[in-house]
């Protein structure tokens, strides 16, 4: 093999990644050992992932119900999870009551929410980034939102790697196969591409979170990429809680502003991977 075919060759070759048998499965184990524990069957792979959603949901639910405050049961009974601009605000306006004595409760209740939904990519951390902005100091909150979804996204990069292996394989290793053709032309610079890739989250951030480790994403450079490149979003999210009451009935984020920032924030991470190559065609 040439040192040319060898810098074109994917990271997983698309017939290993799809994971339909454990012959395969025991190949690529070969090929990207991991320090981390895992299963060769898909029963016990698909039944540990339930069984982690489960406990995980449960810790949540006992942090919800003994970290937060006592509340009076006519508050408690108006406390979820928002999913619109009026939720949002009766959230916010319930929550500040108990903010200035109750800090570090509502503040790490938030936390675990967060990392929860990050760790299952559960839709919904952009309204949990816009009550933040609300409750918390906007610095504290974007600092926070930014390092939650790094652990989050990690905790996924782990349990993908490891544990539920073989599941997650089985289930999307077709996307993940697809997303491997992309990946292998930027292996060279692996940060920036990350950072990129949560700026603009093609492919979406659940298929980055769990097909990192089996194509050979250092989590080192996963976990501070994604919380470089979620920054920007997060950014205009909890910009936005910070101005809760001046918003109207709808949260509108898509602005040509925006955008723009988020397109210049993309194309400053891709700068140093631009001069490495011309520096290299000229040499």
């Amino acid at each position: 093999m040439t040192i040319e075919d060898e810098e074109n060759r994917p990271l997983l070759s698309p017939t290993t990644v799809k994971y339909n048998t454990e012959e395969q499965q025991s190949q690529v184990g070969k090929k990207h050992k991991s320090w981390l524990w895992k299963s060769d069957s898909y029963s016990w792979s698909l039944a540990t992932l339930i069984l982690l959603f489960l406990t995980f949901t449960a810790l949540l639910y006992l942090i919800f119900e003994y970290n937060l405050p006592e509340m009076n049961p006519h508050d408690k009974e108006k406390i979820k999870f928002p999913r619109n601009l009026e939720d949002l605000r009766q959230l916010n306006a319930i929550l500040s009551i108990y903010i200035d004595h109750h800090f570090i409760n509502v503040y790490t209740t938030f936390i675990a929410f967060y990392i929860y939904l990050q760790s299952f990519s559960i839709p919904g951390s952009m309204w949990l980034s816009v009550l933040g902005g609300t409750l918390f100091n906007f610095w504290l909150t974007l600092f926070t939102v930014s390092m939650c979804s790094a652990i989050g996204a990690s905790v996924a990069y782990v349990i993908s790697g490891s544990l539920g292996s073989v599941a997650v394989m089985h289930l999307i290793g077709n996307r993940i196969a697809k997303w491997n053709e992309q990946l292998v032309q930027h292996k060279q610079h692996m940060f920036n591409y990350m950072i990129v890739l949560r700026v603009a989250p093609f492919p979406p951030n659940w298929t980055v979170n769990l097909g990192s480790p089996h194509l050979g994403v250092p989590l080192g450079v996963f976990f501070w990429g994604t919380f470089l490149g979620v920054a920007p979003l997060s950014f205009i999210h909890v910009q936005a809680g910070a101005a809760l009451n001046r918003l109207a009935d709808k949260l509108d984020l898509i602005t040509p502003t925006n955008i723009i920032c988020l397109v210049a924030v993309a194309i400053v991470a891709l700068i140093p991977v631009i001069v490495k190559r011309r520096l290299e065609t000229s040499e």
